[in-house]
């Protein structure tokens, strides 16, 4: 009998940068992702997309690991199963995607999340929701050694139609966001394409990590911003700026939450507008392309917007009433491709989804 998964991609409405320093982060599930169908069973694991060549064909429990491809996150997933002690039954089967990859909304995780509650089902094997985030997080790190934080993989876990996810990353605390009514969620593709990898990703991490012992062993999400000018006085600017970031962001994760549950939108913009301008200043993630998509949200009549995602290339976010949706995303696109000829850019109106599970 053919079995049916789905996990979705998730939007980062804001908390960008924080969960790798257990922060706080506000992601919501999204109606796109990651689709698996197949027949459970049998010693090994055989999979195709419909978004890449590649056949990826491997041992149950992980052992065999492709040189490159997805193939690579499947086993890296199996094996962080085997570890667990789920026992190594596979699967055939075929995963397809309505996901734009590199686009900054967790295809990877997504991934890593609809392979894990398969073969999962497969064993009869179960983990608690978050149990089951942190093992395929550990998948990601086995599969691509990128540091990442729990925030995707929990996303697209959790998710809730209508909701985002507050999200305590050192606590794994969370509680439910109500999204306004009448809204859905602009993604706005840059089309400029990165990789974790290859990206300054590592070296953001690591430009913060030499300023986290002025904290004194404490979070940057326990640290008040008024705290700050004291802080940062003795470290270089480099360091001093992105611990700023995170620390801010931080307050800027409560402030947002509060702001949504209020129904204060007014003021759920100028929040996203104050975390977009220091992930462009202080953290140093943003690129033109994003600012010029962030900036033509809001001009055409985006109730808040900023970038999502990892940065360095990928989407922008915008949050924007149903009626106006359709003319906000027609003007950022004629916008964009008049300040960067060459490039097309793409808009995907978006709503918070449920979280993965079978379908069928």
């Amino acid at each position: 009998m053919v079995a049916v998964f789905h996990a979705p991609g998730r939007a980062n409405l804001i908390g960008e940068h924080t969960d790798h320093t257990d922060g706080l982060v506000l992601p919501a599930a999204i109606d796109r992702g990651l689709t698996l169908s197949g027949e459970l069973g049998g010693a090994r694991i055989h999979l195709t997309s419909d978004g890449a060549e590649e056949i990826v064909d491997v041992a149950a429990d992980g052992s065999e690991v492709p040189g490159a491809g997805f193939g690579r996150f499947v086993a890296a997933v199996a094996a962080e199963l085997d570890a667990v002690g789920r026992a190594p039954v596979g699967m055939t089967g075929a995963i397809s995607s309505d996901l734009p990859q590199g686009a900054g909304l967790s295809s990877s995780a997504a991934l890593e999340v609809v392979v894990a509650t398969a073969l999962c089902e497969a064993a009869g094997f179960v983990l608690e929701p978050l149990d089951l985030a942190a093992l395929c997080r550990a998948a990601e790190h086995r599969a691509v050694g990128v540091p990442s934080g729990i925030m995707d993989q929990a996303s697209s876990i959790l998710g809730r139609a209508g909701h985002g996810i507050l999200l305590d990353c050192g606590t794994l605390e969370h509680r439910l966001v109500a999204l306004p009514e009448a809204h859905g969620l602009l993604i706005m593709d840059s089309g400029v394409r990165r990789q974790l990898e290859s990206s300054g990703y590592g070296q953001r991490t690591e430009e913060l990590q030499a300023a986290l012992p002025v904290l004194g062993g404490r979070r940057p999400a326990e640290v008040d911003p008024a705290e700050l000018p004291t802080l940062l006085a003795g470290l270089e600017d480099v360091p001093a700026r992105r611990l700023r970031h995170v620390v801010t962001e931080n307050a800027r994760v409560r402030e947002a939450a509060t702001a949504l549950e209020a129904g204060e939108l007014a003021r759920v913009g100028e929040v996203f507008a104050a975390g977009h301008a220091s992930l462009r200043d202080d953290f140093e993630v943003s690129i033109p392309e994003l600012d010029t998509l962030v900036e033509l949200a809001v001009a055409a009549g985006a109730t808040a917007a900023r970038m999502t995602g990892g940065g360095f290339g990928g989407a922008a976010i915008a949050l924007v009433p149903e009626g106006r949706a359709e003319g906000v995303g027609a003007a950022v696109l004629d916008g964009y491709r008049q300040r960067f000829p060459g490039r097309d850019g793409a808009a995907y109106l978006c709503h918070a989804a449920e979280g993965a599970r079978r379908i069928s």
